[in-house]
């Protein structure tokens, strides 16, 4: 693309790419989440163990980033997964010091027997599409993830936005006002001293 696509005029949330991935994700897994109801492991689970049943060992930290969930979170999630028999802590192979998370045979099983409610969900979401519309959208969504992961290898700067320099001794009120020179100052109320 020649020219930025986005201009401080015309991001708003319904044509930001960043909003609409992130409200779709959010629906997705609230849907998700309900399907699985009758269950027993949750959607959130089951994106573990998917995640292992194609990755066999990884380290919480691999799991935690890629789910975005906090370490915290993440290691309620994996601690039921182990009481269930679903998955197992191992001694990382390539360094002793290291703990991986790795899936079991019933792990196996439970994925493998929950995943035609996750393969229904999806034929659901792409009812409308064509199939080449469906592999145009799939090809696009790989390109991006492709383009975040090489951004996030960089020194992304933001750019420079002209702001009124907040003054140091300034507290809190103070500091918001110097920020938004645009909002109106309160009127003294009878009584204000």
């Amino acid at each position: 693309m020649t020219e930025p696509y986005y201009s401080e005029e015309s991001l708003e949330p319904m044509n930001s790419i960043g909003f609409l991935i992130k409200r779709c994700g959010v629906l997705m897994s609230q849907l998700a989440e309900r399907m699985f109801e009758s269950q027993q492991i949750s959607f959130t689970q089951w994106l573990v163990l998917i995640r292992l049943r194609f990755h066999e060992h990884m380290s919480a930290t691999q799991i935690s980033e890629e789910m975005g969930h906090d370490m915290g979170a993440l290691t309620r999630v994996v601690d039921a997964l182990e009481r269930a028999g679903f998955v197992r802590r191992e001694r990382s192979r390539r360094d002793r010091r290291a703990v991986e998370i790795a899936i079991t045979e019933a792990g196996r099983r439970q994925v493998d027997g929950t995943m035609p409610f996750v393969v229904h969900l999806l034929n659901e979401l792409v009812v409308p599409y064509s199939k080449k519309e469906v592999d145009c959208f799939i090809h696009m969504l790989q390109c991006l993830l492709n383009r975040l992961h090489e951004l996030s290898e960089t020194d992304l700067v933001p750019p420079p936005v002209a702001l009124e320099p907040r003054p140091a001794a300034a507290g809190r009120k103070t500091a918001a006002r110097a920020t938004a020179p645009n909002k109106p100052a309160r009127k003294a109320k009878r009584g204000d001293t």
